[in-house]
């Protein structure tokens, strides 16, 4: 069974109140999909950050989106983690300001995670900030999660 590792944005687009904008409300839309009917084919995984930002702000959400993830094996650090993750952000690949999208993609490698799932395109799930990482990573003989969103996840499903 295929792993993934759940990145913070997605249980936060899981329980989120509807959205009025409506990229956003399909992000939403098919994150519950994806919740729905295809989690179960996947080992789910998720990390000690992810828990922390999911505990952060508004008290009924956080209640929510920590429920979403209950049950779910969460990744311990490790140095290797450690050494991913400090690494990604000294090489500059990913900002300071954002060293927790970092540590998403070094326990991902630590850890052999087929996938890493999010919505976070900014620093995430795109070429540019992917390529390079990718090719470090296989430099040093490292595991290469695929980062990707739902969308992508569902249509990798339907393809297989």
């Amino acid at each position: 069974m295929a792993s993934v590792y759940l990145e913070t944005t997605i249980p936060s687009y899981l329980v989120a109140r509807l959205s009025p904008d409506g990229d956003l409300a399909e992000k939403q839309a098919l994150t519950k999909a994806w919740w729905e009917i295809h989690r179960h084919r996947y080992e789910l995984v998720t990390s000690a950050s992810v828990l922390d930002e999911a505990r952060s702000g508004d008290l009924s959400q956080s209640s929510l989106r920590l429920a979403a993830l209950k049950g779910i094996h969460v990744l311990t650090l490790s140095p290797e983690v450690e050494f991913i993750g400090s690494e990604l952000l000294r090489k500059g690949w990913i900002p300071p300001g954002a060293s927790v999208d970092a540590f998403h993609v070094a326990f991902a490698s630590a850890y052999q995670v087929d996938f890493l799932l999010t919505w976070n395109c900014t620093h995430l799930a795109n070429a540019s900030s992917r390529r390079p990482i990718e090719r470090w990573l296989r430099r040093l003989d490292k595991h290469i999660p695929l980062i990707c969103t739902p969308t992508d996840l569902m249509e990798h499903d339907h393809g297989h």
